[in-house]
């Protein structure tokens, strides 16, 4: 029970957070149920269990979200094909939050201030990447920022001059409706990036800050992965790892990039291949075509070889932003991952797609609109005052007990009755298993 209010806190103080941008904000999502269903099928899931795939699908379409904020506080209501479902409001004061909701009509929670930092601390603990510069927990960004920063922008420059451009030659080339009449030929100086790699390496295993910065982040990584971590072996495997990194870079890299002579936008359009030696064929290429800040595209394919099972993966990607919609994709031997995104005033839309590029497996709708009014009473008139903490301490105390009793017999029992007229798929499942 305290991980259950600790997560509702959670989502308190960070649905409060909205209030920054907006009065309320209404989200839906549409799952395709044919096209989850076919996967959950095509990864392995027992029969008896999909039984279950489609009642549960459809309750997750039936399903809106639509959180109303306020000075003090916010409410959260979820509905069922707009039918009312359940509510829950909350206000602060100067002692801490008040929660009433409709899940417990007849209780009035309430929550220290101090007992929220605690919980927020713990919280914060425990997410990854969390800790102090380098420690165990994680590291700080600002701290690797401030210790990085110069070892980057040092590389970055040195890989930039690299790029060696030739003479401009008149062409007519045209790319997705875009016409080009000048091309510059540009060949990328491998061994100089080399070089510089190279001299990257030995200052960062020279600098005994960065190197500790390093073990603390990659310590903290394993940690919240689950992993083994040897710190005798940190120095000895970033190298291995390092050296293996630049085994891979390419022999031979050039690009030709397109201009109009008399344009002066900025637009371009540019197309890169790599190769290694003795290839005729390029194992990685790069396109970019950019118009201006709202309007570019970009994406890379490379061949990936697995020296064991002596296989070649292809693995594209790309990102495209037009205006206010933008697309990205990631594919990597047949799994495709995709986000299609779209801002229009107040409305968003998010299309998610995953082994299909042609239609997505789930559709994200929010819509942000001024005002709108918290319309469940965040007070204590004929409820019972019960503090959080005293759930917290003990979740089998008589006060507990009166709280679970009234969402058993009186918020679920409501909650239920929704759910049985506007998803009766679900509801027939329920009564099934019961």
């Amino acid at each position: 029970m305290k991980k259950l209010f600790a997560l509702i806190l959670a989502l308190l103080l960070t649905l409060s957070c909205t209030s920054a941008f907006a009065h309320t904000v209404t989200t839906r999502l549409t799952v395709d149920r044919e096209q989850a269903k076919a996967l959950f099928s095509g990864f392995g899931m027992p029969e008896a269990q999909m039984a279950t795939v489609d009642p549960i699908l459809s309750l997750v379409n039936a399903l809106g979200v639509r959180v109303t904020t306020a000075e003090d506080g916010a409410q959260v209501d979820l509905d069922l094909n707009g039918a009312d479902a359940l509510s829950m409001g909350w206000a602060l004061d100067d002692a801490g939050v008040n929660i009433v909701s409709t899940l417990f009509p007849n209780y009035y929670l309430t929550l220290s201030n101090e007992t929220i930092a605690q919980i927020m601390t713990q919280m914060a603990q425990n997410m990854p990447g969390a800790g102090g510069e380098g420690g165990a927990g994680g590291f700080d960004m600002a701290a690797m920022q401030a210790v990085f920063g110069g070892y980057y922008q040092k590389w970055l420059a040195a890989c930039t001059a690299a790029g060696v451009p030739g003479e401009p030659v008149e062409v007519k080339y045209e790319y997705k409706n875009y016409v080009f009449d000048t091309m510059v030929p540009v060949t990328v100086d491998m061994e100089a990036i080399t070089v510089a790699t190279t001299e990257l390496l030995n200052e960062l295993l020279a600098d005994p800050v960065a190197m500790s910065m390093l073990q603390g982040m990659a310590q903290g990584m394993a940690q919240n992965s689950g992993a083994t971590f040897d710190p005798q072996t940190f120095e000895a495997d970033f190298l291995a790892g390092f050296t293996e990194w630049m085994a891979h870079f390419p022999d031979e890299v050039n690009a030709e990039v397109y201009t109009n002579a008399n344009d002066v936008s900025g637009m371009f359009y540019m197309y890169s291949e790599a190769y290694y030696e003795g290839e005729e064929t390029p194992f990685f290429t790069a396109y970019m075509l950019y118009e201006n800040a709202k309007n570019m595209d970009m994406g890379f394919a490379m061949d990936l070889t697995d020296d064991e099972k002596q296989e070649t993966v292809t693995m594209t990607a790309g990102f495209a932003m037009k205006d206010t919609d933008m697309k990205m994709f990631f594919d990597m031997g047949g799994i495709y991952y995709g986000l299609n995104m779209s801002f229009n005033g107040g409305s968003m839309t998010f299309d998610v797609f995953f082994m299909n590029d042609k239609a997505p497996l789930m559709t994200v709708a929010v819509e942000i609109a001024e005002g709108g009014d918290r319309t469940l009473p965040v007070d204590n008139a004929g409820k019972t005052v019960l503090a959080v903490e005293e759930i917290m301490q003990d979740a089998n105390s008589e006060a507990a007990q009166g709280l679970y009793g009234d969402i058993q017999a009186n918020g679920l029992g409501a909650l239920m009755g929704v759910v049985m007229q506007q998803a009766p798929e679900l509801g027939s499942l329920m009564g099934q298993a019961s």
